[in-house]
């Protein structure tokens, strides 16, 4: 009994420390925000897009690579969470090309109009965004 309280408190705690980006609370939550999930490339970019529906700049920020992190602002997401409004899951992820540069995974995210969105990149098992696409 208690081999197996533990090895759900480890299990636990290691889906709680593979979240970057933490979730809403379950008041403002979306399905898709309250799972604040970035295992694959499609729960990514639908969570990203909850939090810019949201205007979640502090949240949002976590969802992206380090190169790009210092550019996701409140104002850009202000400015884009109108602009989100107009648009589904579907809309921006039609599908995704998946690929490898510098030994790691990536996503290359196209539109349900053919073009891309943005290109997700593999880190710590995370599918983080290596563009601001919501701009």
């Amino acid at each position: 009994m208690r081999n197996a309280a533990l090895s759900v408190a480890l299990l636990a705690l290691g889906i709680l420390s593979s979240a970057a980006c933490s979730a809403p609370t379950a008041n403002t939550a979306t399905p898709a925000a309250k799972a604040g999930s970035l295992a694959d490339p499609k729960s990514s970019v639908a969570y990203q897009l909850d939090l810019v529906k949201a205007g979640d700049a502090d949240k949002l920020k976590n969802c992206f690579t380090t190169r790009v992190r210092d550019s996701v602002t409140k104002e850009a997401v202000e400015k884009a969470k109108g602009q989100a409004a107009a648009y589904t899951l579907d809309d921006l992820y039609a599908s995704a090309e998946m690929g490898e540069a510098d030994g790691k995974k990536t996503a290359k995210v196209k539109m349900k109009n053919g073009r891309t969105l943005t290109t997700l990149i593999e880190t710590n098992g995370q599918w983080l965004a290596d563009t601001i696409w919501f701009k």
